[in-house]
């Protein structure tokens, strides 16, 4: 075996021992490394080669508090020694594509809003692995798009520019227990989509989240508001007596399951959904279209 493939062997086994890091110690991440990171981002996959990436480095502990709060309230950020905030940037190609005039619309382009979404991601997991192989924690935060307005002037952003991902770096002060995930066979299918049994699956997904549940609170009013929001996100599968029954049923062994949890009160049905409309709305303001209506095959202008 050649030494290069059991160096890369290696790395990828320590690939698979990658877990997110929520609570980091007080040390500051060496330039050096830093830059190493980033540098693999510069080099990362990108489509057709236009890197519509950008990336914004936060090293001040206020700043990175305040970031913290405008992605849904997640204080950790402001004890990360650095936060990456990846954006999806057409501004930078928009200004090269009318000096040297070319036309530019991508900034409007459902395509590329896919495109440069895959970008964005590429560009964030690299920057993921690369940390973790230096023994740098980190944690995805992918709420940053819920306040792209506040982010924006936050950090001088320009039009056509809109912030997609943050991913915290630092050194973890403890790791969590590891996240069961779901086994091999229910996530990698060998030249087809296979027909899976119904009952296979669910065990799958019961053995993953074995354990997981959320009680109900014990104090009344709480306890009436949990049951009212489960009540609106199940509402939007089940019928009113389905979802009574359901409510009933949850209420009676004092828990909600974690999947229920996911889709009905953290992930909520109703309101994950209707958030859509203000992001798009933010991104609208910032000059990026991606879902503008072609009416008879024209471009609304």
């Amino acid at each position: 075996m050649s030494i290069e493939r059991n160096i890369g062997l290696e790395a990828v086994r320590h690939m698979q021992d990658r877990q997110s890091v929520r609570n980091f110690q007080d040390k500051p991440i060496p330039q050096e490394d830093l830059d190493a990171i980033l540098d693999a981002v510069v080099n990362c996959a990108t489509a057709g080669n236009l890197q519509p990436v950008s990336v914004i480095v936060e090293r001040d502990p206020e700043r990175s508090k305040k970031l913290g709060e405008l992605c849904t309230k997640q204080p950790f950020l402001g004890k990360a020694a650095v936060n990456l905030i990846f954006l999806l940037d057409w501004h930078k190609l928009g200004v090269y594509a009318a000096e040297r005039k070319a036309p530019f619309n991508c900034h409007d382009s459902w395509m590329h809003f896919v495109t440069g979404l895959e970008d964005v991601m590429c560009a964030a997991q690299t920057a993921e692995t690369a940390a973790h192989m230096l023994g740098i924690g980190s944690c995805f935060i992918g709420t940053a798009m819920h306040s792209g307005a506040e982010i924006a002037e936050m950090y001088n952003l320009p039009k056509r520019v809109y912030p997609m991902v943050v991913l915290t770096l630092g050194y973890a002060k403890d790791l969590p227990a590891k996240r069961r995930k779901l086994e091999k066979d229910y996530m990698v299918f060998e030249g087809r989509y296979p027909d899976i049994d119904t009952e296979d699956l669910c065990r799958a997904y019961d053995k993953k989240y074995e354990g997981i549940t959320l009680p109900f609170p014990s104090r009344p009013d709480p306890r009436a508001a949990m049951v009212e929001k489960i009540r609106r996100g199940l509402l939007t599968t089940y019928s009113p007596d389905e979802t009574e029954q359901i409510i009933a049923h949850a209420l009676e062994r004092g828990y909600i399951t974690e999947v229920q949890r996911r889709f009905a009160y953290h992930y909520h049905a109703v309101d994950n959904y209707n958030t859509g409309g203000h992001i798009l709305e933010m991104m609208k303001a910032q000059d990026m279209f991606p879902t503008r209506i072609l009416n008879d095959g024209k471009i609304e202008l």
